[in-house]
C-alpha cells in the first residue's frame, strides 16, 4: 500500500478489485473447501485477517470505498491524500 501511495500523485486513485473475506459465501463454505482454496492462495489467512481499511489509511490514503460486485468479490477505490 505504501509503494502504491509513493508512486500516486495527491489526488490520484488506487482501485483493487479482489476476494471479500467478509462475503457470506467465504464465511459459510465448508472448511475442507476453504483448505483447498489455502492450498493454491498460502497467504489468503493473512489476507483475509487484514484490516485492509485501516492498512490503505495508514498508507496515506482517504478513507477506501468498499462495494460488493459479485457474491464472493469487491472493488475497493480510495484517493491519496
Amino acid at each position: 500500500m505504501r509503494e502504491a501511495r509513493r508512486l500516486l500523485p495527491t489526488g490520484g486513485h488506487l482501485a483493487i478489485m479482489d476476494m471479500n473475506p467478509r462475503s457470506q459465501i467465504y464465511q459459510r463454505m465448508p472448511p475442507y473447501i476453504l483448505t483447498l482454496l489455502k492450498s493454491t492462495e498460502p497467504y489468503l489467512d493473512d489476507y483475509f485477517s487484514l484490516d485492509i481499511e485501516a492498512a490503505i489509511a495508514a498508507a496515506g490514503f482517504a478513507r477506501p470505498s468498499i462495494t460488493a460486485n459479485s457474491p464472493r468479490h469487491r472493488t475497493i477505490v480510495a484517493q491519496a491524500i
